[in-house]
């Protein structure tokens, strides 16, 4: 028999799955432990998609979490981001805003039909054959018809889903209903050190592309894409204070939080962080997405969850995905009051967007010249200043959330002396949010005040 000494010597006996787990699907009975026993950590779009999601969904999220309740925690910094987001109009009147954007876009949609149909009927002379012209006039009305329809029932369902008193905190329903829930589940706040630090390791690790959140450095300042880290980092140390299994819950499904995978087999959390977790608290990580959740608590928690749904969570995440749609873009709202505050001190650069707008993205340097009044030795260099200048501003006041495309950008010709502006373009994305202006309601005034 062996002694107790040889017993110690004997190597560990490993096996096909021995890499801290890292790469273990999880099981029906994970999710039960965790759910009776874990931390369920909740990410900001999880908090903000209560506000974006329709009433159906928004009910069937908030039973979820009410069944999860005593696992809840909610890290200071998904705490602070939530706030800084939750003062942009575009959050707390997500679907007026987006109402707005989709009947723009259709009002762009007939404008283009009846401007397309009038250069064909000009360009093959039938401008003055009445049989065609009647059969168009009848043509375009019947699409009229079927605007104002499609009109009508998106501002409906706006109306319906929208969320009443969110411009008081006292009437907020999705407060009134998150406070009970997270009394007393938000994790401390990092030390002015302990953050500054954090920042720094953040930079450093994403220029190792080591997970989470390496992906925002390449599109936001350092302070911002430090978020996902700092997160992880209050995450990481709650996890060793209970030493119990964490389901993190978030809507960001970027590759630095995510193994990619293929369409057969589930997503998991990242290697990396699996075995970071396990190194500093001895713990295992799981990731769901709002909608899994949905679904996990359906099976698991008796919760009666509408197919629809996990569905409507499912299709806004992957919206965001794809085309980073997360209310932190342009939209109807935050570009007018944009253009409004340009416009008091900056008219020749507000005038040059809109014509830019009405060219389809694209205004030439001529035509600036023109619009502003400026001599032609003039150069255009620091004309798009101001617009950075507004923009920190409406930023600084909560109006903007700093991470909408610049709004005008410089483009040189190939032939041109790289000193003189060819024109300026305007992001895609704003020009279905801003109505076209006829020529009688465009701004011809110039104006020589301002400085480039």
């Amino acid at each position: 028999m062996a002694s107790d000494s040889e017993k110690t010597e004997r190597p560990a006996e490993r096996g096909i799955f021995d890499c801290d787990e890292a790469h273990h699907s999880p099981r029906r009975e994970d999710y039960e432990h965790l759910f009776r026993n874990g931390l369920v950590a909740l990410d900001t779009n999880v908090l903000l998609n209560l506000y974006r999601s329709n009433e159906r969904t928004r009910e069937d999220t908030l039973a979820a979490l009410r069944k999860l309740r005593g696992r809840l925690w909610i890290p200071h910094q998904v705490l602070t981001e939530f706030w800084r987001n939750r003062e942009l109009r575009s959050v707390r009147h997500h679907h007026g805003t987006k109402a707005k954007e989709a009947c723009a876009a259709l009002d762009k949609v007939e404008r283009s039909a009846g401007d397309a149909l009038d250069r064909w009927t000009t360009a093959v002379h039938l401008k003055n054959d009445s049989a065609v012209m009647d059969q168009i006039d009848v043509a375009l009305a019947g699409l009229g018809k079927t605007m104002d329809a499609l009109r009508q029932l998106i501002e409906t369902q706006a109306e319906k889903d929208a969320l009443p008193g969110t411009g008081d905190t006292h009437t907020d329903p999705v407060l009134t209903e998150l406070e009970p829930l997270l009394q007393g589940r938000i994790g401390p706040p990092l030390s002015p050190p302990e953050y500054a630090e954090a920042v720094r390791e953040a930079q450093k690790r994403a220029d190792e592309e080591m997970p989470p959140g390496y992906e925002d450095f390449r599109k936001k300042p350092p302070e911002q894409a430090a978020g996902d880290y700092v997160l992880w980092l209050q995450l990481l140390r709650e996890a060793a204070r209970r030493r119990c299994d964490v389901l993190l819950v978030t809507g960001d499904v970027k590759k630095d939080w995510w193994t990619s995978g293929d369409p057969d087999v589930p997503p998991r959390p990242r290697t990396e962080l699996v075995v970071e977790l396990r190194q500093h608290a001895g713990v295992q990580l799981y990731l769901l997405t709002p909608g899994q959740l949905l679904t996990k608590a359906e099976e698991l928690l008796d919760v009666q969850v509408d197919k629809g749904s996990v569905i409507d969570l499912e299709q806004l995440r992957e919206t965001e995905a794809v085309t980073g749609d997360s209310d932190s873009g342009w939209n109807v709202d935050s570009i007018n009051l944009f253009l409004a505050r340009l416009s008091a001190r900056y008219p020749a650069q507000t005038k040059t967007i809109l014509k830019a707008v009405r060219n389809g993205g694209f205004v030439d340097r001529a035509t600036v010249y023109s619009l502003a009044g400026y001599p032609e030795e003039r150069k255009l260099i620091g004309f798009t200043r101001p617009i950075g200048t507004v923009a920190r501003e409406l930023h600084d006041e909560g109006l903007l959330s700093g991470e909408e495309p610049f709004l005008l950008q410089t483009v040189y010709g190939a032939d041109t002396d790289p000193s003189w502006a060819a024109g300026f373009r305007v992001p895609d994305e704003v020009i279905p949010l801003l109505p076209q202006p006829s020529k009688e309601q465009e701004p011809n005034r110039t104006d020589t005040s301002e400085s480039p």
